[in-house]
């Protein structure tokens, strides 16, 4: 693995980043977080959408990183690998689709991500930026806060769900942990306002 491509590689050691590679992670409903993490070196991206359209192509992380534009700062990690499915409307179908991952994020279909992910086991991060631990306070417990719906909201929130799922992965400090969690708030200096999920 070329370290100088993967943009955070001097947060934590070569051994932790390497490390990355046998991790999987699981994006429902938001590909562009899906080619962040893929850019990060996670070793493998199951990406679960709705349909797949011409944008999703041109932007698809699966291309050729030797064809990537001039202005790319980043060269794709090749070592990566990105599977795309069809959402399934079908329970035990998704579930069949998630079997084996790491982390579950999800933009869409939140309740039924996160009652899987509760099932596996595994960590679950919905559209907003905390974490739901398996042996933590439920997904189903809060309510979850009214969010922006923009491109700007929702860039800022996927690069910094991809941050948190570093740490996660790298132990390099820890993730937001629910109840406790973060809103992109653009009014905000920061562009992050600190909330406590409100118990149900």
């Amino acid at each position: 693995m070329n370290f100088k491509h993967i943009f955070w590689f001097e947060m934590a050691d070569y051994e932790k980043i390497e490390y990355l590679r046998k991790f999987s992670v699981a994006v429902i409903g938001s590909r562009m977080l899906a080619e962040i993490l893929w850019r990060c070196g996670v070793g493998c991206i199951r990406y679960i959408g709705d349909v797949v359209t011409p944008v999703d192509v041109r932007i698809d992380p699966t291309y050729d990183y030797l064809d990537a534009n001039d202005y790319d700062v980043m060269h794709p990690n090749p070592d990566s690998c990105v599977i795309s499915y069809p959402y399934p409307h079908d329970y035990k179908e998704l579930k069949k689709q998630l079997r084996g991952i790491d982390v579950v994020v999800a933009h869409k279909y939140e309740d039924v991500a996160a009652r899987i992910a509760e099932e596996l086991g595994v960590p679950f991060i919905p559209k907003i930026i905390t974490t739901f631990l398996p042996d933590g306070v439920s997904f189903f417990e809060v309510k979850m806060p009214q969010i922006e719906e923009n491109p700007i909201s929702y860039s800022i929130t996927c690069s910094v769900q991809a941050g948190e799922i570093m740490r996660i992965f790298t132990g390099y400090e820890l993730p937001v942990i629910a109840p406790e969690a973060y809103v992109v708030d653009l009014k905000s200096k920061s562009y992050l306002k600190k909330v406590e999920l409100e118990r149900i």
